[in-house]
């Protein structure tokens, strides 16, 4: 029976065998007893580590995906989860004690349909992105608050966010970025997108350049598969190079200027990347690459 339960938290995870136990534990802690956890990956190790925590725990339920990527386990997820929440978040990240209190108390407010966390970085100080991953963690929390004041925020970020069950019942299995498709389809709804920034997620940084440029590529050929699907341009390549210039220069200096020229080329090149495989339609399977640096 549908919404039975307060919460369903859904984790997908791929080859995340040394990461999922983590994050069940950080989740589990924070639920109440009318709850579940659904874990979905298509992978035998990673799910006989979500076994293990399921037999001690029948809050935590084991639904084996295709292994036809992630939009496809979030529609499994979404046909058999039972809360009147979703939580949705990675196998491979950590959620902060107490962020899910703070995501449910904004569903208070029978407008809201979802609830974005805030994403932490996590990356080592003598990276290339070091620099560039914390002023993007700056930028998109001030970005998101005045957003959320004006009551514009439309993406929530997909390490983890909350949505009304129901509200998303199923999304194309080829998106690029599903928390852009879901917060577009929420928003276009009539719903309120909030953001919550006590709600807490740690997300490992891409360290590689090929990595940086696969997962910046996919995820702003979503944005252009959004645009074409349904006209609408949430953000695109001039708005993010005019976004913070000011702070790339205050951050970076000009003892560090050669590594900002770098660090801007490669973003640049993920871009001109993302218009590439959408003007060439690649298939989803070439374009959503593993981000081997972030596990």
């Amino acid at each position: 029976m549908k919404n039975k339960l307060l919460i369903s938290v859904i984790i997908t995870a791929f080859k995340e065998e040394k990461t999922v136990g983590k994050a069940i534990k950080q989740i589990i802690s924070q639920l109440p007893k009318n709850s579940e956890i659904l874990v979905i990956a298509p992978d035998e190790p990673t799910l006989s580590v979500a076994k293990k925590f399921s037999e001690k725990d029948k809050r935590i339920k084991i639904l084996k995906d295709p292994g036809k990527g992630k939009p496809t386990a979030l529609n499994l997820g979404f046909k058999e989860a039972k809360g009147k929440i979703l939580v949705l978040t990675d196998g491979d990240v950590i959620v902060e004690k107490n962020s899910i209190k703070f995501l449910l108390k904004h569903f208070e407010n029978p407008k809201v349909g979802a609830v974005s966390g805030k994403v932490i970085y996590q990356i080592p100080k003598n990276s290339l992105f070091y620099e560039w991953a914390k002023l993007s963690e700056k930028v998109f929390d001030k970005m998101r608050k005045i957003q959320d004041k004006k009551n514009e925020l439309w993406h929530p970020t997909g390490y983890l966010y909350a949505i009304r069950n129901g509200l998303v019942k199923e999304i194309p299995s080829d998106v690029l970025s599903d928390d852009a498709l879901i917060g577009y389809m929420i928003k276009a709804k009539g719903y309120l997108i909030k953001y919550e920034p006590k709600a807490k997620v740690y997300v490992k940084f891409p360290t590689s350049i090929s990595d940086f440029i696969k997962q910046k590529s996919r995820t702003r050929a979503g944005f252009l598969q959004i645009k074409r699907w349904f006209g609408f341009e949430g953000r695109k390549i001039s708005s993010e190079i005019s976004v913070g210039i000011k702070d790339l220069f205050r951050v970076y200096g000009i003892r560090k200027f050669h590594k900002m020229l770098i660090v801007s080329l490669v973003y640049l090149i993920s871009w001109l990347r993302a218009y590439w495989l959408i003007f060439r339609r690649k298939s989803f399977e070439k374009i959503w690459e593993r981000i081997e640096t972030t596990k």
